[in-house]
């Protein structure tokens, strides 16, 4: 009979987690809602609207900063897919030349491949570090951006 006892309490921890759990699925949804509406809890601004063309310098502005972004990160991709293909190459080459033919060819071949690991693990940082940099500004632009 003890037992009976525990299973309502464990059936009210669950729905107050599931309750948790819905409200931070709403406020979620919240903040992926299209740009330029107003939320429900919000009344909106009846300030004058701002002039076209410093709205679209501002686009202009935006998007050049999103195209360089994408470049920059492209080229440190491209950057660290060439070295992680040396890595490759040298380290195939390395070990089957240090096994079959001069070991000291072998040694070097090895020491460059781990010279463009540790080239392509700092290029895989900045790769990185430029993406989250990139979602957090754009995450900013959408909240700054928002109507009031």
């Amino acid at each position: 009979m003890a037992h009976d006892r525990g299973v309502p309490v464990l059936l009210r921890v669950l729905a107050r987690l599931a309750t948790v759990w819905a409200l931070g699925a709403l406020r979620r949804g919240a903040a992926r809602r299209t740009p330029g509406t107003v939320p429900p809890w919000r009344t909106p601004g009846t300030g004058a609207a701002p002039d076209p063309a410093v709205v679209l310098r501002c686009q202009a502005r935006r998007l050049v900063r999103a195209i360089t972004e994408g470049l920059r990160i492209l080229g440190h991709g491209l950057a660290l897919a060439a070295f992680l293909s040396a890595f490759a190459v040298l380290l195939t080459a390395g070990t089957t030349s240090t096994s079959l033919g001069p070991r000291w060819v072998g040694i070097a071949l090895l020491v460059l491949a781990a010279v463009a690991l540790v080239a392509a693990l700092g290029e895989f940082r900045i790769v990185w570090r430029l993406r989250i940099a990139q979602i957090r500004r754009r995450r900013a632009d959408a909240l700054r951006h928002q109507a009031p």
